[in-house]
């Protein structure tokens, strides 16, 4: 009967066989196997460049090693690493890969904490160990600062949740010697921030920061939605790009985080899928056969189904106009206004505001001149703010509608953003049997980087003086959302 050594080197050897691929980032591979009853888990890196690059960086896996080593002297919850191979030779399908790899002891069961946060989220369930968990969390950086450890890449899903409810740190090839940083923190509260109450937040910066208020305005914030940002517009994990003759764009693959407020955000959607709803659809445009709610001089605003992922989608199509002019000269410098609705639509779906999901950006070029676009969104459920039935929502799910409302006005402020026309009928309201309804924004036209004379909640105050059903009640909640800690908010002013 073969050894136990004998038996894990040929396990090595048929990885790709008997083992299964967790992940695939190019740079790094990881595999899962199991020997002796027990899980583990293989971090593959295939060498890539030329000797000296990899003489002036070293081995990622041997800094992997290294660095988990650090972890596990310092008493910090993390993988075991087990062992090292150099030169690795992994028969994967697509060829032979010769590479280091580390070997870990698996944590199982488990899951990463931002998933499991984010199903949580979707089902519209609280965290039942929110608490414990926003503790461990500042413990295990404290653990960190006091080994004089940092970690490059500090975000939810590199901290492991076991079946006990202890966190784990993944991940060491991003552990430095130098210490814990401030970039770190805000990477981390950039993570958390969709999960995290204030109160968490601001725990965590007592405890761990340089002391003083929580900052306003997170830089990683920045940095990371300008990164997300250059991927919304080419071929990747999240999305795609279609061509179909004089029409070519971009198309919306995979959410790594759905929302709640977004039926399609779950979806999985692929070109094929587009390659026959797209001439379905255009035809229905051309043909008139499909519903307009609305058409001006700057555009039309359609109604119509796709099928995506085998499922029906309700959709918005919005077909912009040029009615001035001087937009066929400076479009060429700033892009359509369907691709900057685009842009706009996932910086803040990016920032975790509720707007209406954005499914399809379509442009039709001559001579590479754009002389027509649209944009297809998925229809949000229920009536706009300024058509709600407020008098049929009991009075607690009234106030939380308006609560909402501010504190979606107060998200946009804190990211630098300022809603121009926040208008009663730029809102929908959502109906959620489980939370209440909620407020999403259908409108991204409006949003700029710059501030207006006049408020957004200003204006959509005044907006909401011609509904019917509207009380001065309704404007003291959506203050208190915007507002909450201002020393004094009356009813009527």
């Amino acid at each position: 009967m073969p050894s136990s050594a004998a038996q894990l080197e040929q396990t090595l050897r048929d990885l790709p066989r008997v083992g299964s691929l967790v992940k695939d980032r190019g740079y790094r591979q990881i595999w899962r196997f199991e020997h002796d009853g027990k899980s583990y888990y293989l971090k593959f890196y295939p060498r890539r460049g030329g000797g000296l690059k990899r003489l002036v960086r070293g081995s990622p896996a041997l800094r992997e090693f290294t660095r988990l080593q650090l972890l596990q002297k310092a008493s910090i919850p993390s993988p075991r690493a087990v062992a090292m191979l150099v030169g690795y030779r992994l028969d994967a399908p697509d060829g032979m890969q010769i590479g280091d790899a580390v070997i870990l002891e698996g944590i199982e069961p488990s899951q990463q904490l931002d998933l499991y946060l984010n199903r949580l989220q979707l089902d519209g369930l609280p965290v039942p160990d929110h608490l414990s968990l926003s503790r461990q969390l500042v413990q295990l950086l404290q653990q960190l600062a006091r080994a004089k450890l940092g970690h490059s890449d500090l975000h939810l899903g590199n901290v492991l949740l076991d079946q006990s409810g202890k966190l784990h740190l993944l991940d060491g090839y991003a552990v430095r010697k130098d210490g814990l940083r401030l970039s770190d923190l805000l990477l981390l509260g950039h993570s958390a921030r969709p999960f995290a109450s204030n109160g968490d937040l601001q725990r965590a910066w007592d405890t761990l920061g340089p002391g003083g208020p929580l900052p306003t305005y997170n830089p990683q914030t920045t940095r990371l939605v300008n990164k997300f940002l250059s991927r919304v517009e080419g071929e990747n994990r999240y999305f795609g790009e279609i061509s179909a003759g004089e029409w070519g764009g971009y198309y919306f693959k995979h959410a790594k985080y759905p929302k709640r407020w977004s039926d399609a955000s779950r979806l999985e959607v692929t070109e094929k899928d587009w390659a026959s709803e797209w001439p379905r659809l255009l035809a229905q445009i051309d043909s008139g056969q499909i519903e307009t709610l609305k058409s001006t001089r700057s555009g039309d605003v359609l109604a119509g189904e796709v099928t995506l992922a085998g499922r029906p989608v309700g959709v918005i199509v919005k077909h912009p106009r040029r009615k001035l002019w001087h937009r066929y000269l400076t479009d060429v410098v700033r892009g359509t206004r369907a691709r900057r609705a685009w842009r706009k639509s996932w910086d803040l779906v990016a920032r975790n505001v509720p707007t209406a999901w954005p499914l399809l950006l379509m442009e039709r070029r001559k001579l590479g001149y754009v002389t027509d676009a649209l944009i297809v969104f998925e229809r949000v459920p229920g009536e706009t703010l300024a058509r709600s039935r407020l008098n049929e929502l009991p009075a607690r799910e009234r106030n939380l509608l308006f609560r909402r409302t501010g504190r979606t006005l107060r998200q946009l402020d804190q990211h630098g953003l300022h809603h121009w026309d926040a208008k009663a009928t730029n809102w929908m309201v959502r109906p959620d049997e489980r939370l209440g309804p909620q407020p999403v924004l259908i409108d991204v036209d409006g949003i700029r980087r710059w501030p207006k004379r006049e408020s957004a909640p200003q204006r959509l105050l005044r907006s909401l003086r011609d509904h019917p059903q509207y009380t001065p009640a309704d404007s003291l909640a959506l203050c208190q959302g915007y507002a909450p800690h201002a020393k004094m908010i009356r009813e009527g002013r």
